[in-house]
């Protein structure tokens, strides 16, 4: 025989008297159990009852429709037919009509849900009530015995509507809340959204609801003695049902404010990726939102599953009752709609930088999707990879590198209507297929010059040089879409290249960072000189010597790579006389009243071998050392000496030193024969005349006891002298 429990809201107030559950007193006995369960008639209001609360904290959060819902007319699973009371207002119908649409899109049903929406007053941050209008057990086709199932899921069980005069659910919206009618989710600050209300209400009216109560210190569950079928599936940690405590006792009211209930059945379970699914069960009982909700912290707003937790948040929106609460739904007798192949979504991972030597990238995405076919592929832009389960990665490898946007379709080779198309997903690197050499470096005007020593043509994205602790992107600067081809050369200006003339260096290198070139100019020691010998482009300490601009002079596309400062030459430095050290002074010789200097000249790029160099009235021939070692003979004057000295190829390289030789005092002429103070005519008259002289001679200047030609050389050298 079948037994049927139900109440009606119109008969709340008879009822009141004649049926009482536990120590509550919160209307009928029907409703008694249900008070913190959204089960609320005309009276409702009257005595409290709770119902979804409002937090009055924006969330800014929002969980789309389920991936199988369609706005669009057509089939759908359940028929639930929707009734609005007369003030119910036309601007919030759609709201409405959207989260009925969502359920019969959710769950499958073979007899219609009638639902009854009325805009009341309803107590302050209630944004809204409901709940089974009456609820049936052991009726025929009761998947279980002696347990309680809202009317809606009985009717489906039993194929029949068991009260057609009736509806199924009574939901009550609060006409003083703030509410956002919107259809997209997107809610505004400090405002409601009626989607997300109407469809946890509705949720609850379909059977989301368990009978437990909390008077006192002690627990109740049931119905007249009769569970909920939600009661059934509510469990410890331990996995100790709840039923098995005696309803009316203190022990069960513990169970009840233990903040470790979860749920039982299988379908739940396998919903929730990790655990078991947690139900709201907070150490001090809240009527209205304890038991017969989602735990709010588990399911925070943003959330997939948070539909059906206890508060909601003012700019928050879910549309979607989520994997877990269907799941729950199914446990309790609710038929889902079956889940056909699906490619739910596909998003990209990571991307490789781009390849210089093939152009070449990888894109790694991952596919999401659900009842995949048993056999074939998972097919991703024409590219097979075996099926392993979702979420799966898949790599698209060799795809060319040319900046565009890329789109992908996604599908399974033996299901070929179970796909996705994902208009430009993700973009390709700029082309690459160019691999720089340095050419020239010229600091002093701020230039770099390049050569692509790739086999094709390509962009220079992710390229870029370092000098002196800067850096700068090539394509930075440069007008945009430079392609370089190969084996040409390109020459990029850099503004604000530091001024590092005089010693610096300048790194190549690409956007993964590896060094692709390296110089070093004018100093040892610069920034980039330890990876440059790592990567194998530098000798440690050697750096050119010279003057920008610096030109590689090695074969770029030699194997091994011509790396290192023997492949680079520089500006040779201008020939020029950097230093003149003084060496000895001889004593002042009477022969000629002259004296010897030691002198030594330091160059920079020194002239060549054979050069002459004038110093003082002397032409020299340099011999190319350096420093270069000379003797001067200079007169004795006892005055300080300026020394002047020039090449004479190149009479750029010159210098003059003031006074830096000091000559000794003078010390007469043998010449002056007739110690006149000059050597004239009267000294060369006294000369010839004793000229052939053997012994004792006056004019034997050399002393060699003759007088002969070779004094007369000497006397001429000195005619016209000062001797004082």
């Amino acid at each position: 025989m079948t037994t049927m429990m139900r109440w009606n809201l119109l008969t709340l107030g008879l009822m009141l008297t004649t049926l009482s559950f536990g120590q509550n007193v919160c209307g009928p006995a029907a409703l008694q159990t249900l008070r913190t369960a959204h089960v609320h008639g005309d009276a409702c209001q009257d005595i409290g009852c709770p119902g979804l609360q409002g937090t009055g904290v924006d969330s800014h959060t929002s969980v789309g429709t389920p991936h199988w819902y369609s706005p669009l007319p057509g089939m759908r699973s359940a028929i639930i037919n929707l009734e609005f009371g007369p003030m119910f207002p036309d601007d919030a119908k759609p709201a409405v009509e959207r989260a009925v649409d969502i359920w019969s899109q959710s769950i499958e049903s073979v007899v219609p849900v009638n639902v009854q929406a009325i805009w009341d007053s309803l107590p302050p941050n209630i944004l809204a009530q409901a709940a089974p209008y009456e609820v049936f057990h052991d009726f025929e086709g009761a998947p279980m015995a002696n347990r309680q199932y809202a009317v809606a899921l009985a009717n489906q069980l039993a194929g029949e509507d068991l009260n057609p005069a009736a509806p199924d659910m009574v939901v009550k919206f609060a006409e003083d809340t703030e509410w956002y009618l919107g259809l997209d989710g997107e809610v505004p600050d400090g405002v409601y959204d009626m989607v997300t209300v109407a469809l946890h209400e509705m949720g609850h009216g379909l059977g989301y609801l368990g009978s437990a109560n909390h008077n006192g210190n002690s627990g109740f569950i049931g119905f007249q003695g009769i569970p909920f079928i939600f009661d059934h599936f509510v469990e410890e940690s331990d996995e100790t049902s709840v039923l098995e405590y005696i309803s009316g006792t203190v022990t069960l009211g513990n169970v009840l404010e233990s903040d470790a209930l979860y749920w039982g059945g299988d379908n739940g379970n396998a919903a929730q990726e990790i655990g078991r699914p947690r139900l709201y069960a907070p150490t001090s009982w809240a009527a209205g939102a304890s038991f017969s909700h989602l735990r709010e912290s588990s399911y925070p707003e943003g959330n997939a599953n948070s539909l059906m937790t206890p508060f909601l948040n003012t700019a928050e929106s879910v549309h979607n009752p989520g994997a877990v609460s269907l799941g729950m739904m199914q446990d309790m007798g609710w038929s889902l709609p079956p889940v056909l192949c699906n490619v739910l979504e596909v998003v990209t991972l990571n991307q490789t930088p781009c390849d210089p030597l093939t152009n070449t990238y990888t894109q790694v995405l991952q596919v999401t999707y659900e009842n995949a076919p048993e056999t074939g592929s998972l097919v991703v832009n024409g590219i097979s990879f075996p099926i392993t389960g979702s979420p799966q990665a898949v790599s698209l490898t060799g795809l060319n590198s040319d900046g565009i946007s890329v789109d992908v379709e996604v599908a399974f080779s033996e299901n070929l209507d179970c796909s996705l198309s994902a208009p430009a997903l993700f973009t390709a690197p700029e082309s690459c297929c160019v691999l720089l050499r340095l050419a020239e470096v010229n600091p002093e005007a701020k230039t770099v010059t390049v050569r692509n020593v790739a086999d094709c043509e390509g962009g220079l994205a992710g390229q870029v040089i370092k000098s002196g602790g800067e850096q700068a992107f090539l394509t930075d600067l440069l007008p945009p879409g430079v392609t370089l081809e190969a084996d040409a050369t390109l020459t990029i200006t850099w503004p604000e290249w530091p001024n590092n003339a005089a010693g610096g260096d300048l790194t190549l290198h690409d956007q993964v960072g590896a060094y692709d070139d390296y110089v070093q100019w004018g100093t040892p020691g610069n920034v980039g000189q330890v990876l440059a010998n790592i990567y194998n482009l530098w000798t440690p300490n050697t750096f050119l010597e010279g003057l920008p601009p610096f030109t590689y002079e090695g074969d770029p596309y030699a194997s091994p790579s011509e790396f290192g400062v023997e492949y680079w030459s520089a500006v040779p430095f201008p020939c020029a006389i950097l230093d003149m050290t003084v060496g000895a002074t001889s004593e002042c010789n009477p022969l000629g009243n002259v004296f010897t200097q030691e002198l030594a000249f330091d160059f920079q790029s020194p002239p060549p071998a054979g050069d002459v160099i004038l110093v003082q009235d002397s032409m020299l021939v340099y011999d190319g050392t350096n420093p270069w070692n000379v003797v001067m003979t200079l007169p004795a004057t006892g005055a300080p000496v300026d020394i002047t000295a020039t090449v004479m190829g190149d009479p750029a390289c010159t210098a003059t030193y003031v006074a830096e030789v000091t000559a000794p005092e003078g010390c007469g002429c043998p010449t002056d024969l007739n110690n006149g103070g000059f050597v004239d005519v009267t000294d060369l008259l006294l000369f010839l005349t004793d000229y052939g002289c053997m012994s004792g001679c006056t004019a034997d200047f050399n002393g060699d006891d003759i007088v002969n030609v070779n004094d007369l050389l000497i006397f001429l050298t000195s005619y016209g002298d000062s001797c004082n």
